[in-house]
Order: structure tokens, then C-alpha cells, then sequence
């Protein structure tokens, strides 16, 4: 009788730990995402996670997307995270953003030259 009881308690025990919330898990999203440049100049390309705090925020990704040409930036920060802000700025000062682009959905974003301001 008292194995019994061992295994049991020793069983439920498990079965307790394996519901438990450990430590994150990849969630298999893909976050790959083409910054296009349809424009005529190089852009300077920056995202932000939107999702984390204004303390915690940090620039990532960042790098010059050619002229009439495109970049792959995967965007996985191992937060889990899929809203970015975008930014691309031209060496004219002209600029362009997109909040809270989504790119565990979307695959391109694409800048076109009367995105610029």
C-alpha cells in the first residue's frame, strides 16, 4: 500500500510540474520582414520593439537599405514580441515611420518615395 501512495504522490507531483509556466519557449512565428526601398536614395533603417517599456526600448536592426532595392531583417529579439515601430530617414532629412507593424504577419514594408516627409 505505501508504494502505491509514493507512486501517486510522485506522479501527480510530475504531472503538477509539467503544467507549470516555465521559462519562454520560441512560439515559432516567423518575424522575417523586407524593408523595401522604392525611393531614388539610400535610407537609414531603424525599428523599435512597441512592445516593451519606453525604458527598455532599444534600436535594432539597424542598417542602409540601397537605393531601389531591399533588406531582410528578422526581427526575432527572443521577446516574443511581433509589433515594431519602423523608421528609415534620407540623408535630404526626409523621413518615413510606421507604428506598430506587425511582423509576425507581414512580410514587406515597403517605402515608397510620398512616404517621405
Amino acid at each position: 500500500m505505501g508504494e502505491n501512495v509514493f507512486v501517486l504522490v510522485v506522479g501527480l507531483g510530475l504531472a503538477g510540474c509539467a503544467s507549470q509556466p516555465g521559462a519562454p519557449v520560441a512560439d515559432a512565428k516567423n518575424r522575417v520582414v523586407d524593408i523595401v526601398n522604392t525611393t531614388a536614395a539610400p535610407l537609414e533603417f531603424f525599428a523599435i520593439n512597441a512592445e516593451r517599456s519606453r525604458a527598455f526600448r532599444a534600436r535594432m536592426a539597424e542598417q542602409t537599405v540601397a537605393a531601389t532595392y531591399y533588406a531582410t531583417v528578422n526581427f526575432d529579439d527572443q521577446s516574443g514580441a511581433c509589433l515594431y515601430n519602423l523608421f528609415v530617414s534620407a540623408a535630404s532629412g526626409a523621413t518615413a515611420e510606421t507604428a506598430r507593424f506587425d511582423v509576425c504577419r507581414e512580410v514587406a514594408w515597403v517605402v515608397t518615395p510620398d512616404m517621405l516627409q
